[in-house]
């Protein structure tokens, strides 16, 4: 089999049609077809059931298709490699929103000093669908907020951060010397997307705790949840690292009550079946390092 088998079955996977596959890569609808029959046959498998001419996906397309897109990864980066000078290419990473908010900044300003060649470009997303993105191969690695769960994938935590209940200055809580949960659930909610690791980690604690909390606000931006908090009488959670400029100013009070599970790493996450590239492991190497300007 050929590289050229393999980019075929990709593109059908992603379609899940051989006629649009087919006009995606300037081909003629039975070379496609006659491409992914091939790949059956030298492997006697079936990759896709074709049903009322549809295409649905087996268990060993499915298992095909992770191998499949990284061995033409791992091709293209060679032949990146072998035609390019030194340090040139580009790199696609991911960040979860609270860390691309203060550190993947300084740390791909800093890898631009030693490999200026190198394009970097950056997707900022939750961390689940960070993940999601790193598993099927369309991110090079992805920085997030703890754990992934999936044995794929290779996890390296590199910086411990602390999540905090916070409200503005006004809250009737404000200026408690101690609180309990329940009388934090007792207001209004101001949090993260599902996805994210600040609610599913605050999801865990309340189920954990059997209680239950009302979310009046939802939102990707940590800002907006700030500003809510700062002038309504609700709860948000964040990461402490979030925080020090609208402590300074004296908008935010974090809440004495802090659960061991708020506290979590930070990770970089790539697939083991990833090939490191020097580039790659550079930036990686610079994240790592916690010597950014955080």
């Amino acid at each position: 089999m050929t590289i050229r088998h393999l980019k075929i079955f990709i593109e059908v996977y992603k379609e899940m049609s051989v006629t649009k596959a087919a006009e995606k890569l300037h081909m003629v609808q039975p070379s496609v077809s006659l491409a992914i029959r091939e790949l059956e046959e030298a492997y006697q498998v079936r990759l896709f059931d074709r049903i009322n001419r549809r295409l649905f996906v087996t268990e060993s397309g499915k298992l095909f298709f992770d191998y499949a897109t990284h061995i033409v990864d791992s091709f293209d980066q060679m032949e990146s490699a072998m035609t390019s000078d030194r340090g040139t290419g580009s790199l696609h990473v991911g960040s979860s929103i609270t860390i691309a908010s203060y550190l993947i900044p300084e740390a791909v300003r800093r890898f631009g000093q030693v490999c200026p060649e190198c394009r970097v470009s950056v997707t900022v997303e939750n961390s689940h669908r960070i993940i999601q993105k790193v598993l099927k191969n369309e991110l090079d690695f992805g920085v997030v907020e703890d754990k992934s769960g999936y044995e794929q994938l290779e996890e390296r935590p590199f910086m411990e951060d602390r999540l905090y209940f916070v409200c503005g200055s006004g809250h009737p809580l404000a200026e408690q010397e101690t609180v309990t949960l329940e009388e934090i659930c007792r207001y209004p909610f101001f949090m993260r997307e599902p996805g994210s690791a600040a609610r599913e980690i605050t999801d865990h604690l309340m189920k954990s705790r059997q209680m239950k909390y009302s979310i009046l606000w939802e939102s990707v931006s940590n800002q907006v949840l700030l500003h809510g908090v700062e002038k309504l009488s609700g709860i948000t959670v964040m990461s402490g690292r979030m925080l020090d400029r609208e402590q300074e100013a004296g908008r935010v009070r974090i809440l004495p009550f802090h659960p061991e599970v708020f506290c979590r790493q930070f990770m970089i996450v790539y697939h083991r079946q990833k090939f490191i590239s020097r580039t790659m492991a550079e930036l990686m190497r610079i994240i790592e390092e916690g010597n950014v300007n955080v």
